[in-house]
């Protein structure tokens, strides 16, 4: 793949991850939740904070490196980054509900 694409996609995907990971946290506290996952990575220590984001830089570049054409990798990128912020929310609503019923 072309270089000048790869960048391309990574800054996309990264963009779209950065929109998401700041959505997250506004939605929250705009409907009242408590974001517990956020709570907890920042509770990590500094080597599993940045195990985690190599970890994930790792599987953004291979996704990036395995989209056929720009196009189709842009979409991957956003549709991956709206489908982790729905499951983030399901995951805040989930914890919710447990703290409610106990």
């Amino acid at each position: 793949m072309n270089p000048a694409k790869f960048a391309l996609l990574l800054g996309v995907g990264l963009l779209s991850f950065l929109f998401v990971v700041s959505l997250y946290v506004v939605w929250t506290r705009i409907v009242g939740l408590d974001p517990t996952l956020a709570q907890r990575c920042a509770s990590f220590s500094r080597p599993a904070r940045m195990a985690i984001a190599l970890l994930s830089g790792g599987v953004l570049g291979t996704a990036s490196m395995a989209a056929p054409s720009v196009d189709v990798g842009i979409a991957g990128m956003v549709l991956l980054a709206a489908s982790t912020f729905a499951a983030l929310m399901l995951f805040e609503l989930l914890q919710q509900r447990q703290r409610v019923a106990s």
